[in-house]
């Protein structure tokens, strides 16, 4: 193969593959940025090594993405402990999904936002484990190739992920999911716009969680607050202050429903709700308002 049919190749093949995997490195690392310098790390020792004679390219870039991704938790692993306050996942916006590959195929995979919360809490290989067997439907055997592990470690790993992120088959009820969604994100701008944050307290369950990320840019609460009463108070103080002002927007945000609030002279803010197991009620509510991690909204 010549030189440049060689790059011509690489073009395809990063054509084809970004989209996958980027999505594995954000479901991982929680950073679009770092997974698109993950990404094109990836690409670039491809490019390196000449010419390409690959007979799986997909199981082949898949191994080097999570491999590069493991790396970069690695060799950064105070980054986040130092971080002001809490540490949210950067939330991938989107008005219209069916336009955006990447958002599609998170999307498909239907982790959620608080699936990739919860993701945070796990070790780099469970995180690789868990998104490999959720997102891709690796079985355990491909799993074990790419990451240079036993099948038993494997599945043991994954156990312990699943545990901790407490993850439960949804696909039969997307639908449903979608719609409960929906109705929290409705009912939270209305008791918002008529000042009423009381009527919104109905939905919360009585544990409900509520976490904040202003990055130590903008104000937010620097540890969880919890119970419902707790949380309804937060949202009607900054109410007060005027912090919820502006228009309110449905979107997609990082595979799921979410919320958009665009403030005229400031930055927006994200809300994701996450549901209970019957989808009734709000177990969490995760608040972005750092603007930089809001910088990734596409129309």
């Amino acid at each position: 193969m010549s030189p440049n049919e060689a790059t011509l190749e690489i073009e395809q093949l990063y054509r084809d593959y970004k989209p996958l995997l980027a999505s594995i490195a954000y479901r991982m690392l929680g950073s679009m940025s770092e997974a698109e310098d993950a990404v094109q790390d990836v690409f670039v020792t491809v490019s390196k090594q000449g010419a390409i004679d690959m007979e799986h390219p997909k199981a082949y870039l898949v191994k080097m993405t999570t491999n590069r991704v493991l790396n970069m938790m690695k060799a950064a692993p105070r980054k986040r402990e130092t971080y002001p306050g809490q540490w949210l996942p950067e939330p991938l916006i989107t008005m219209n999904a069916e336009e955006e590959p990447l958002e599609q195929m998170l999307r498909r995979e239907r982790l959620g936002y608080a699936i990739l919360v919860l993701l945070q809490t796990c070790t780099p290989p469970e995180r690789a484990v868990f998104v490999l067997r959720e997102s891709l439907g690796y079985d355990y055997a491909d799993i074990a190739a790419m990451l240079d592990k036993s099948e038993a470690a494997c599945r043991k790993i994954y156990s312990r992920a699943a545990a901790k992120v407490g993850h439960r088959q949804r696909e039969e009820h997307e639908a449903a999911l979608d719609a409960s969604i929906e109705r929290f994100a409705q009912s939270f701008t209305e008791a918002v716009n008529t000042g009423q944050l009381g009527s919104f307290i109905h939905l919360l369950t009585d544990n409900a969680v509520l976490l904040t990320d202003g990055g130590g840019v903008v104000r937010s609460a620097i540890n969880p607050i919890r119970g419902s009463d707790r949380i309804v108070a937060f949202f009607a103080g900054i109410a007060s202050k005027g912090s919820l002002v502006g228009r309110f927007r449905h979107v997609w945000i990082s595979g799921q429903r979410g919320l958009l609030l665009e403030r005229e002279n400031h930055p927006p803010f994200a809300f994701i709700f996450e549901p209970d197991a019957d989808n009734r009620a709000i177990r969490a509510i995760y608040m972005v308002s750092n603007p930089q991690k809001l910088t990734r909204v596409t129309e």
